[in-house]
């Protein structure tokens, strides 16, 4: 393949540390089931690149808010990433945000659906598998697994390639790189704006008070 940077070859303990993070991954998307909530898993998890440090990132694409408000997290919050993205709800299970259930609190644009693609989405099911899927990760190098690691190739230059390996448009893979190319320059990953909720706000409680607020609130929900 034409453009490969670097071919990575697992160790052991990047085996076991891989498998580790997967089985807390797994427990996490059985409790969500219980509660009759599908969730996925998305990022290194799921390609499989992971470090000590990987966050385990689980997002559920079609949200049951009471189910979810039952869910005894550390905290709870609510982000809009920019100005033009859907707002959405977070569930962190610990204190270092570590491991965090996502969703919206809105309809998802096509591109916002792509965004999982883009950076590797995996079921719970595939995770009991062992599969790993390609994406892209935070440096902007293609993640694609391989039998005994996986090869990375540099996104810019390659966006078309991209694009049809993980099926999204190439319109997705452009803007994401603009905006994690922009986030590399200014050394910060901020947000548009992040709510932290009480300890027994809903989220549906939490919503309906930002949309009576006046101002800047009200116009980031509506």
């Amino acid at each position: 393949m034409e453009g490969i940077s670097q071919q990575v070859k697992y160790d052991s303990n990047k085996w076991e540390l891989l498998k580790s993070k997967r089985e807390k991954a797994i427990s996490v998307l059985e409790s969500l089931r219980k509660i009759g909530v599908e969730g996925y898993v998305y990022g290194s998890v799921a390609r499989g690149d992971v470090n000590q440090h990987s966050d385990i990132d689980v997002v559920v694409l079609s949200p049951n808010l009471v189910a979810l408000d039952s869910i005894d997290g550390d905290h709870k919050f609510i982000i809009k990433a920019t100005p033009l993205s859907t707002i959405k709800g977070y569930i962190s299970l610990d204190p270092q945000e570590s491991t965090v259930i996502s969703f919206p609190l809105g309809k998802l644009k096509a591109e916002e659906l792509e965004f999982y693609r883009f950076g590797g989405i995996v079921s719970s099911t595939e995770l009991k598998s062992g599969v790993r899927v390609p994406g892209v990760n935070k440096d902007l190098r293609l993640i694609i697994p391989t039998l005994e690691g996986h090869i990375e190739l540099e996104v810019i230059g390659n966006e078309a390639l991209v694009s049809r390996m993980l099926n999204i448009s190439i319109q997705t893979v452009q803007q994401r790189v603009y905006l994690l190319s922009k986030r590399r320059v200014s050394r910060r990953s901020g947000v548009f704006f992040k709510y932290s909720m009480g300890i027994d706000e809903t989220f549906s409680h939490a919503l309906s008070n930002l949309q009576k607020s006046k101002g800047i609130w009200r116009d980031l929900v509506d």
